[in-house]
C-alpha cells in the first residue's frame, strides 16, 4: 500500500505508526509461553510465526471451570512449543473447553485439530470458513497453483515456468487438517463466558466467514484481523473468487464495526491492545478512499491490474508479496468497476485493462 499511510501494511512490511496515535493498554507483550491479563478474566499469550507479523495474539477468556482460546497459531513446532509452556504455566488445572477460531487462515486455526484432539475441545468457526479451508485443504497443490497462475495472467502479470524449475507449492503446510466443526456461530449469535456475554459479528473483506467478538457490557472487542493497530488487513480478489467485491464487504464492516463504543479496547490478532476504535476505523477507510482515487486517476488510459502496482506500492515487491498486492489491486479495480467509474476491457492477449468509464 501508498508508503504515506505509515498506518498501513498488507504484505509484511511495516511503516511508521498512524497520523492519529492510539491509546495502547498499559501492558508489555507476553513472551512466549507466557500470558498476561488485559481485562477480568481475559489473558493476552502469543505465538510464533515464521513471517511478518511475527506474532499472533490468542486470547483466553475463563469460561466456568475451564478456558476459551480465541485463535491457536499455525501447525509448527515452535508454535507447539509454546502451547507445551502454556499449558504448564497458564492453563494449570483448568482445561481448555472451546476453542474459537475467528477465520480460516493457518496462523488462527492450523493449531485447531492439534488442541482439540489434545484438550477434547468444542470448536467453533463459521460454517463458511469450515467448508473454506477443507475444500482448500483438499485440494492437489497443482490445482491451487494453476488456478494462480491463471488469475495472475488474466491481470498482466505472467510468470514464464516455460523450463518446468518451479513445482507447486504445498499450501497444507501450516494446517493440521481441518478441524471437527462442533458449533458454526452465525452473526447475531452469543457466546457466554464467566461474567461475560459475547455477540458474534460477522465481517467481511479480509476473509469470508470472519468473525469478531463483542462484549458491549464489558467494553471489549476481539477483532481477528478486521481492525489491526498498525497494519491493515489484507483485502484481496483470491483466484477462487475472481469477481468478488471484498473492498466493499470491508468498507460495510467498517460502518458495522463504528457501533461499537467509542472507548472499547480492541483485542487484535496482532499487536498490542488498544482503544481508539473509531479513530482506527476512520483511518481506514479514509486510506482505501484515497487508493481508489489514486487508481481511479491512473485509469486514464486502459491499464492492467499489474501495469497498477507502482500506483498502489511504491516499493519493489516480489514473490508472494507482489501476489498479494496483485488481490488488493484487483479489489479496489472490482469496486471501481461496480460503481460504474472504470470499465473492464479484454485484450488481444487476453488479459483485463481497465479504464475510465
Amino acid at each position: 500500500m501508498s508508503e504515506k499511510h505509515g498506518a498501513i501494511m498488507h504484505t509484511g512490511e511495516q511503516f511508521p505508526s498512524p497520523p492519529r496515535e492510539l491509546e495502547y493498554l498499559p501492558v508489555d507483550p507476553p513472551p512466549t509461553g507466557h500470558a498476561r491479563a488485559v481485562a477480568d478474566g481475559v489473558l493476552w499469550a502469543r505465538s510464533p510465526l515464521p513471517m511478518e507479523p511475527t506474532h499472533i495474539n490468542g486470547w483466553r477468556v475463563e469460561d466456568g471451570d475451564g478456558w476459551t482460546l480465541v485463535d491457536t497459531g499455525m501447525a509448527l513446532d515452535p508454535c507447539r512449543e509454546a502451547w507445551h509452556a502454556l499449558e504448564t504455566q497458564v492453563l494449570g488445572s483448568k482445561p481448555l473447553r472451546r476453542i474459537f477460531v475467528t477465520h480460516d487462515h493457518p496462523d488462527h486455526m492450523g493449531l485447531s485439530p492439534w488442541l482439540q484432539r489434545r484438550h477434547g475441545a468444542k470448536v467453533w468457526m463459521s460454517k463458511f470458513a469450515h467448508e473454506s479451508v477443507s475444500q482448500f485443504l483438499a485440494a492437489t497443490p497443482e490445482t491451487i497453483q494453476g488456478r494462480m497462475l491463471g488469475f495472475l495472467a488474466s491481470h498482466g502479470m505472467r510468470i514464464d515456468d516455460s523450463r518446468g524449475q518451479s513445482s507447486p507449492m504445498r499450501h497444507d503446510t501450516w494446517f493440521d487438517g481441518a478441524p471437527e466443526l462442533d458449533h458454526a456461530p452465525a452473526d447475531g449469535d452469543e457466546l457466554s463466558t464467566t461474567n461475560r456475554t459475547w455477540r458474534v459479528v460477522e465481517t467481511g473483506g479480509h476473509c469470508r466467514g470472519h468473525l469478531c467478538l463483542h462484549d458491549a457490557a464489558g467494553g471489549l472487542l476481539v477483532s481477528g484481523d478486521q481492525v489491526l493497530p498498525t497494519i491493515s488487513p489484507n483485502v484481496s480478489v483470491i483466484s477462487s473468487r475472481p469477481e468478488a467485491d471484498p473492498l466493499r464487504e470491508f468498507l460495510a464492516s467498517i460502518a458495522r464495526l463504528e457501533q461499537c463504543g467509542e472507548d472499547t479496547i480492541v483485542l487484535p490478532s496482532h499487536g498490542r491492545p488498544f482503544r481508539g476504535l473509531h479513530r482506527r476505523l476512520a483511518d481506514l477507510r479514509a486510506h482505501h478512499h484515497e487508493q481508489l482515487e489514486e487508481l481511479h486517476a491512473a485509469c486514464s488510459q486502459p491499464r492492467t491490474a499489474f501495469d497498477l502496482l507502482p500506483v498502489m506500492f511504491g516499493r519493489p515487491l516480489r514473490g508472494f508479496h507482489r501476489v498479494l498486492a496483485m488481490g488488493e489491486v484487483v479489489a479496489h479495480l472490482n469496486y471501481l468497476r461496480a460503481t460504474g467509474r472504470v470499465e473492464r476491457r479484454q485484450r488481444d492477449d487476453g488479459a483485463f485493462a481497465f479504464v475510465v468509464a
